[in-house]
């Protein structure tokens, strides 16, 4: 009998343990308990705690008061895209599964819109960078600088860059009214949107220089300035011009790609996290240009055009013309998420080789020259290019 009751104890405190184990792994591990319709939460704080069932209450109530039915998906995710919004910071943001669809695609240099790359001001308004070479927005006109405020009527000033670029954004062949602030003037555009897939390299010779414009880093950046520049060389040039004039960047991995063909073996960048950690980005050995450089940047060379020629400037490799870039030197993570949708945020400041931080300062060109007015209010050539005709002189050859 004894020994019976002792194997029903052994066996009952196995099955607590199990139990007690199932338990733990259950809140450790996948975070939440489902009951029902009810979720118990692994929360990380009791402000986490606090905020949820805040969060929770509120939108109870937003269904009980509010004149119109309410959609629940629609509640929780502008929640979601206010907790990013308090950031407070204009390159960090959430997607629904539209929008991420959409954000992934503008990555790859194809998709359908006007052209316009953005960023936010220190207002928060949405502020061009620059419009993209051929498409609808650079055939209207649009401009570095200018401050896009309507979208169809709607004012979009406290929206922030990423819903304007959604609004702004549709199918080929479909019209978007844009108002636009330069300066005290306002000015109403009405732009057909088409299907744009960039074409992000060009190149030519002038003399006996080599010029090769990039005007964005997508994925097949490198590819074809390889390929463009390895075309200017069977033509003997003795020099070479690099126009990042109005690239509002794009991918690190792109710029640092066509750092590593034109430098020896050198850091092109490092970034370093809220931790401390630093990772550099490094080019090796195996090809550089040893041919002198130029690179044309402005107020619209962002991000990873400043990380291109940051590089340069700093090794040495290459003077700067023109004036002083825009100054994004923090890098995004981009992430994905099971419902489709997905958000980018910052996890990093960039550095030049030097250990220079250029995040709201800019790069400062070696020699200074602005567009003329000339340049600014119309088409131009490369005789009538003042910034382009100084980084010839400059080269030298």
């Amino acid at each position: 009998m004894e020994n019976n009751n002792k194997r029903r104890w052994i066996v009952l405190v196995v099955v607590l343990l199990l139990v007690t184990n199932m338990l733990t792994f259950v809140f450790t591990n996948a975070g939440n308990l489902v009951l029902g319709n009810k979720v118990i939460i692994n929360a990380d704080s009791q402000d986490t705690v606090n905020g949820i069932n805040k969060l929770l209450e509120l939108k109870k109530q937003i269904g009980a008061e509010y004149y119109k039915n309410v959609d629940d998906k629609t509640l929780m995710e502008g929640a979601i895209k206010g907790m990013f919004g308090s950031l407070g910071d204009p390159y960090s943001a959430y997607f629904t599964s539209d929008e991420f669809k959409s954000y992934l695609e503008s990555a790859t240099g194809v998709y359908e819109g006007v052209g316009i790359v953005v960023s936010e001001d220190e207002n928060g308004i949405t502020t061009v960078i620059a419009p993209q070479k051929g498409t609808p927005a650079d055939e209207a006109g649009i401009k570095t600088g200018d401050k896009i405020i309507k979208v169809n009527g709607e004012d979009v000033t406290t929206l922030g860059s990423d819903e304007v670029v959604m609004r702004v954004r549709g199918p080929a062949d479909t019209t978007v009214d844009v108002s636009i602030a330069r300066g005290e003037e306002t000015i109403d555009l009405t732009l057909t949107r088409k299907a744009i897939e960039e074409k992000t390299v060009d190149s030519r010779v002038i003399g006996n220089a080599g010029y090769i414009q990039i005007s964005e880093f997508t994925n097949n950046t490198t590819t074809d300035f390889a390929t463009q520049l390895d075309a200017l060389l069977a033509q003997n040039i003795s020099g070479l011009v690099i126009d990042l004039r109005g690239n509002p960047g794009g991918g690190v991995n792109e710029s640092v790609a066509i750092a590593d063909r034109l430098l020896g073996k050198t850091t092109v960048v490092y970034t370093v996290d809220k931790s401390g950690k630093r990772t550099d980005y490094n080019s090796d050995d195996t090809q550089s240009l040893k041919l002198p450089m130029v690179v044309l940047i402005d107020g619209g060379s962002a991000s990873s055009a400043e990380i291109l020629a940051g590089a340069l400037q700093d090794t040495g490799a290459a003077t700067l013309v023109g004036t002083k870039s825009f100054g994004k030197g923090i890098v995004q993570e981009v992430i994905g998420i099971k419902d489709g949708g997905g958000f980018k945020v910052t996890n990093s400041e960039y550095f030049t080789p030097n250990g220079n931080s250029i995040n709201k300062k800019g790069l400062e060109p070696n020699v200074v020259i602005d567009a003329n007015d000339f340049m600014k209010n119309n088409i131009f050539t490369d005789a009538e290019d003042v910034q382009l005709q100084k980084a010839l002189e400059t080269l030298g050859v």
